[in-house]
């Protein structure tokens, strides 16, 4: 199930957060945007969305809507349970999350 984030998973959500994009950081040298956001905050302001299979969060969706666009600002899924077609769930939620709130496309 794809449901909202609530305040006491801010840290759940940030230790997938870390986990997922913790192979970048040899690539690119440094910490990826994603594992420096405030997840309190984007929890607080009602744009964190989890990915919840029996009580244990697989996947991380984080929407905003801009001034001018629906912005798809991130995605994650648990290292151990990636190739499994959780980020795809993930990414048709935010399609069908934009279209109800009347946007067209995706911004990333």
């Amino acid at each position: 199930m794809i449901r909202q984030a609530v305040a006491g998973e801010a840290v759940a959500v940030r230790d997938l957060v870390l986990a997922a994009y913790q192979r970048h950081i040899p690539v690119i040298g440094g910490s990826p945007g994603p594992m420096l956001d405030d997840f309190a905050t984007r929890i607080a302001r009602d744009r964190a969305w989890m990915l919840d299979e029996a009580g244990e969060i697989e996947g991380v969706l984080v929407l905003q809507d801009l001034a001018d666009a629906f912005l798809l600002d991130n995605i994650a899924v648990r290292p151990d349970r990636q190739r499994l077609g959780h980020g795809r769930r993930l990414l048709d939620f935010a399609e069908a999350e934009a279209g109800r709130r009347g946007w067209e496309t995706i911004t990333r």
